[in-house]
Order: structure tokens, then C-alpha cells, then sequence
């Protein structure tokens, strides 16, 4: 199964795919991990790594770019070594690049994720749990993950991360929505049917990197994607 990993900065993307590939590892699971961030060296052992082919701060000085522009430039040059990306093992987990827009949002980065995937691709869609207190943000975030998914054309898994620093109660802030007064309300009603078209309604995926709780209910989330015998709810 290949998985890729999306989600904004500082969301817990990397330390995921170090940890829950070594979690997998000790499963007995055939695991490689990717980096394809250009800007920045995986905190893992990569098997594959994009920055032996395009290093933004390389790709700034060659270009005479800003950062963003150099981001942009550097998701267009991955797609000269994108065969190289194309490999197989029960699970390859592709870390990608931190700035989440300029990934998603960027043809080539959805060309990069569509030359890849087979039938056996999916997403992970990081949430960060100390960003989603409010109902605003949580709703905006899932949002997000709406879009992800249809950008990319994988089926994409909402998980929470930093459950260590602060569980979210999804039942409690979906209360709390309907409770909105105002056209804020009126905007809130017509986009909490959204969630039927997340995983989050039928099984929120909490977990904590650091402490290496909820791994189990993400391998059994991606399993069940592709399984006939069973589903998420």
C-alpha cells in the first residue's frame, strides 16, 4: 500500500512516518519511507529522498527565486525522477513537504501523486488537535481534508495528532456548532454534512507520535479501505 502523508507545517507529518513505520516494522511489514520534501532532510532513515534530486536551496540560487517560488520550482523538477519514486513493498509512507499548499495546490504536485499511485494508494490527513478547539477551525479543517482528497483522487484518512497535548472531543464541538447563532450558524448547518464525506464521523483517528498510541486504529483505518469485509464505520 503506498500512503501518502499530507498535512500543514508543524502537524506531526514526519515524526508519523518514523514512528509509524517503525511501528509497522515491528508488525513484520515490508516498510519503506520517503521524503519528498526538497526543502528539508528527513528526521528518519530515508530509503528513497527526494533531496538527492532537487534541494530547493539549490533550486533558489539556480533560479535567482524567492522561497515560495523555489518551492513551486522544485515540486515541478521532481517530476524529472518521479519513476524513481515508483516502488513497492507492503507499505511506503511518502512524507510530503511541509508546506502543504504548494504540494496540493500545485499541478505538478498532483501530476507527482497521480504517476505514482495504483489502486492500493491512500492519504493520511494530518490534523493538528491543539489547532482544532474551536468549531471554526475544526470545521475549516476538515474542509481541508475534503479537498485533499479530491485534489489528489485518493481516499484520505482524517487523523488527529497530539493526542498527548489535547484530545478533542468531536462530539462536543459539533454540539457546539449547532449552537452558533447568526449567518456564522447558517454557514455552520449547510457544512457539517461535509463530515459524511470525511472518515471523522465514523471513526476519529487519534494519536500521539510521541507516546505511540493509535497506531493500531490507523493500520486497521487503512487496511479497511481497501477491504470488502469491512468498512470505517
Amino acid at each position: 500500500m503506498k500512503v501518502f502523508v499530507v498535512g500543514t507545517a508543524g502537524s506531526g507529518k514526519s515524526t508519523l512516518v518514523k514512528e509509524f513505520g517503525a511501528f509497522l516494522r515491528s508488525k513484520d511489514y515490508d516498510v519503506m519511507l520517503v521524503n519528498l520534501d526538497p526543502a528539508s532532510d528527513p528526521i528518519y532513515h530515508a530509503d528513497l529522498d527526494i533531496r538527492k534530486f532537487v534541494k530547493t536551496e539549490e533550486v533558489m540560487a539556480r533560479y535567482k527565486l524567492g522561497i515560495n517560488g523555489a518551492l513551486l520550482k522544485s515540486t515541478e523538477l521532481m517530476l524529472n525522477f518521479v519513476d524513481d519514486f515508483r516502488v513497492s513493498a507492503d507499505f511506503v509512507l511518502y512524507d510530503t513537504p511541509g508546506q502543504m499548499e504548494l504540494f496540493v495546490y500545485s499541478e505538478s504536485g498532483i501530476e507527482f501523486v497521480h504517476r505514482i499511485s495504483d489502486r492500493f494508494t491512500a492519504g493520511i490527513f494530518m490534523l493538528d488537535s491543539t489547532m482544532v478547539k474551536t468549531p471554526e477551525n475544526f470545521v475549516s479543517a476538515i474542509l481541508q481534508n475534503v479537498v485533499v482528497s479530491l485534489r489528489l483522487s485518493i481516499p484520505t484518512i482524517a487523523v488527529f495528532s497530539k493526542n498527548d497535548l489535547f484530545e478533542i472531543d468531536i462530539e462536543k464541538v459539533i454540539k457546539e456548532l449547532k449552537l452558533k447563532s447568526g449567518v456564522l450558524a447558517e454557514l455552520m448547518e449547510k457544512l457539517v454534512p461535509v463530515l459524511d464525506y470525511s472518515t471523522v464521523k465514523h471513526r476519529p483517528i487519534k494519536i500521539s507520535s510521541l507516546k505511540k498510541t493509535g497506531f493500531e486504529d490507523l493500520l486497521s483505518a487503512l487496511r479497511e479501505l481497501f477491504c470488502a469485509c469491512g468498512d470505517l464505520s
